[in-house]
């Protein structure tokens, strides 16, 4: 038998609970209603009946906020009124809806201007709760109820707003207004003599009676508008003056507008509150693609994650995909990922025939807009290669000031154009920056693109050059071309780690960037991050940017350049535990150093070369090429190389039980690391002396040497040496019986090693697990 349809109740109670679930349970339903979770629950349940909803209208708006509900303020209304009327209990008292009136007196319909809503809207329930704040929940009465929607061009700033203006238009029983007022677009914008009038006879004043000044015109309007609850919807507005003659002059109506600046001057004045619309998550952009496209999304998840985020999170874009989807239903959506994942062509496949659904197009509204020194800031942005940018970054694109480029960054940002984020870095959306890439090869000429580039990586390497300087300071580093840029942003250890750790990324993407004329800069920028990739074991980005610099130096020509880099890149691969890659780099290495006759290079091949033998078991071959090396060290007086590779030989030496001669090459290795302050050299030799007085038994001494190999790891910004050293505090904690001490230490190591992706990590875990499971099972006294 089929299921006979459900009662008004049941449909009560399913709505409410899909709503529930949707705004992640009652507790989040209190926060956003301040109707009781207890309330809610029940509700849910279908234990409560509504009447006994003492505050119904908070729970209806929160209900029809949630886009799983589908239903609007109305539909929950006369849901509830058949509630109560299948349950026997009276109906409430519908609300009076009141009816304008024009100048001959007579009853008129009230205005409903709003165009139809989206169909398919993406759940924004934030936004739609903080304009339900903002507009029907103010508790002042002298001031007008204004709420000003701004984002990015495509972030959808007019779908929200219509939606909202759907979902409550009953709240204003006298009318909705509504105007797009073209402030981005093809066509002129609206003039206020244009829109003032046409309200106006909306209104019911006849064409004759309206007056011919603006200002007597907007006063008009506040006339007619005084004692009436109506909502006003100023879409696409594009300046504050285009705005403000509209405004009513009685706290009765609100106003609400979407923009892409934030028209600070309405927040100021008429006390505006701003409501920021930002990207979807990608919970909710997978959910807004199903509800366009359907079970497909469902058929292909990973197909429709891509097209997610090769969308990034952009409801146009979304949109404008789902619209391909469906034209051509028989082609996958792992097709239409194979399209998009074409950068140079990406935007192509988001073009629409409708300008207003066009991406390129949408986003060239924009960019008309923009002053001329903005729109050339907005191309050059188009040649970053990083992710972020501050002041110091455009200034060397543009070759002006960063005290200039920081004003044309924030001109950006006030027109949605980039997102600033923490510490007065700058982001811009993927499709805006392919976009502003193509209006800068279109609109720049070839040499300007060109010095814009090579300014940038002029900034980075001497930048760099710096703080390498200061973070590894005895470390051998490689000449860089190009005048001295601005001064870098920092002056100590502290600031240049700092800067490191901001910046690595973009140094990283400028190494991949793929021009044969910067590529004897690109191989020296890699050169000059390998010292803070050593320190923090950032060891991807570490590979990544030597795999390009390596590529550059070859194609460049440049064999030192190659030799370093080989010798380099080997590093970073034993670091990730590829020995034989980096092996193979080293003979490389040393192959070419010793073609072109620098000894120097040939012993560093010798010395990285030994530490895979001692890996490996191959103790007497591994201390065989360390004492080649280090004899050339110390007749070259490379007293850095020299303290190195005592703690390299040390390592051998333990491994051969020579304890006596390991501790002595160790004490050797931190008097030189003392007189050089090789801060990061002395906790790696300091750990490794540790360990050698833990075998000896001398726990007291090795307890000190650790714990002083955690200050040089935290005085150098070493989370790993730092995690080795509490490893070995914890080793000797054990050995006292201190256990309690013991799991702690292997705690703080173990969180340190994770915390940079350190493969001892997992020697430490199993320590850990074992001792506590010694703890466990060991008899109770």
């Amino acid at each position: 038998m089929s299921r006979p349809n459900p009662t008004s109740r049941e449909r009560f109670q399913s709505g409410v609970a899909r709503a529930v679930s949707e705004l992640g349970g009652d507790r989040s339903a209190e926060e956003m209603s301040g109707v009781s979770k207890s309330v809610w629950y029940d509700a849910k349940k279908g234990r409560a009946v509504p009447d006994e909803i003492t505050n119904w209208p908070a729970m209806r708006d929160v209900l029809a906020t949630v886009a799983a509900s589908r239903t609007g303020v109305a539909d929950w209304d006369r849901l509830y009124e058949a509630v109560l009327v299948e349950s026997g209990r009276p109906r409430r008292t519908p609300p009076v809806v009141h009816a304008s009136v024009g100048d001959g007196g007579t009853r008129s319909r009230p205005p409903r201007q709003l165009p139809p809503g989206p169909g398919v809207f993406a759940a924004r329930i934030r936004e739609i709760s903080l304009l339900n704040k903002l507009l029907r929940d103010d508790p002042r009465h002298d001031t007008v109820p204004i709420a000003v929607v701004v984002g990015q061009p495509g972030v959808g700033k007019t779908a929200l707003a219509v939606t909202w203006a759907h979902r409550f238009s009953e709240d204003y029983p006298d009318g909705v207004l509504y105007a797009d007022l073209r402030g981005w677009g093809p066509d002129e914008p609206v003039a206020v003599e244009e829109q003032l009038p046409a309200w106006l006879r909306v209104l019911g004043m006849s064409p004759e009676t309206i007056p011919d000044d603006n200002d007597a015109r907007s006063a008009a309007l506040r006339t007619v508008l005084d004692g009436r609850r109506m909502l006003l919807v100023l879409d696409n507005a594009r300046t504050e003056d285009q705005v403000r003659p509209l405004l009513p002059g009685t706290s009765s109506c609100a106003v609400l507008i979407t923009c892409r600046n934030g028209m600070p001057g309405l927040a100021i004045h008429q006390g505006a509150g701003v409501v920021r619309l930002g990207l979807l998550t990608a919970d909710e952009s997978r959910v807004l693609l199903r509800d366009l496209v359907g079970r497909r999304v469902d058929e292909e998840p990973r197909a429709a994650a891509e097209l997610v985020e090769l969308c990034g999170h952009l409801p146009l874009a979304l949109r404008v995909v789902a619209e391909s989807a469906r034209a051509r239903d028989t082609v996958t959506l792992a097709s239409l990922v194979a399209e998009l994942v074409d950068v140079s062509r990406r935007l192509d496949h988001l073009d629409s025939d409708d300008p207003r659904s066009d991406t390129r197009t949408v986003f060239s509204w924009s960019y008309a807009g923009l002053t001329d020194d903005a729109a050339e800031m907005f191309r050059l942005l188009g040649l970053f290669p990083g992710r972020f940018v501050d002041a110091n970054s455009a200034a060397a694109l543009a070759g002006i000031a960063p005290a200039v480029a920081g004003r044309r960054l924030r001109a950006l940002q006030r027109a949605h154009l980039v997102e600033e984020i923490a510490g007065e870095r700058f982001t811009m959306h993927d499709l805006l920056r392919l976009y502003a890439m193509e209006v800068a090869v279109r609109d720049e000429s070839e040499f300007a693109i060109a010095d814009a580039r090579q300014r940038l990586l002029d900034y980075f390497l001497h930048t760099a050059w710096r703080a390498d300087e200061l973070v590894v300071p005895q470390r051998y580093r490689v000449a860089v071309p190009g005048a001295t840029p601005i001064s870098p942003p920092f002056h100590d250890h502290d600031g240049a780690l700092a800067w490191l750790d901001a910046e690595h990324g973009n140094a990283v993407a400028l190494c991949g960037l793929d021009v044969a004329e910067l590529d004897d800069r690109r191989w020296r920028l890699a050169f000059l991050l390998r010292g803070y990739f050593f320190l923090t074991k950032r060891v991807h980005e570490w590979i990544v940017s030597h795999e390009s610099a390596l590529a550059a130096a070859t194609r460049c020509g440049d064999r030192l350049g190659v030799a370093m880099t080989h010798s380099n890149l080997g590093v970073a691969l034993h670091e990730r535990g590829d020995d034989e890659a980096a092996m193979r780099h080293y003979e490389s290495a040393q192959r070419l150093f010793d073609e072109i006759g620098d000894h120097h290079g040939v012993s560093n091949a010798l010395a990285h070369r030994a530490v895979i033998y001692r890996r490996r078991g191959e103790y007497e071959r591994s201390l065989d090429l360390s004492t080649q090396a280090l004899g050339f060290y110390r007749a070259a007086g490379s007293l850095r190389n020299v303290a190195i590779t005592l703690r390299g030989i040390a390592l051998v030496e333990i491994e051969l039980g020579r304890i006596d001669a390991a501790e002595e090459h160790l004490v050797e290795s931190l008097g030189i690391c003392a007189d050089l302050r090789m801060d990061m050299d002395s906790a790696r030799s300091r750990s490794t002396l540790g360990r050698v007085l833990l075998m000896a038994g001398r726990l007291e001494q090795a307890e000190r040497t650790f714990r002083d190999a955690v200050t040089a790891g935290q005085e150098c910004g070493s989370e790993y040496e730092e995690g080795l050293a509490h490893w070995g505090l914890g080793q000797v904690a054990v050995s006292r019986g201190h256990d309690q001490s013991a799991e702690r230490h292997f705690e703080t190591a173990l969180g340190l090693l994770e915390s940079v992706g350190a493969a001892k990590a997992d020697q430490v875990r199993a320590e850990l697990a074992d001792l506590v499971n010694r703890r466990r099972t060991r008899p109770s006294p």
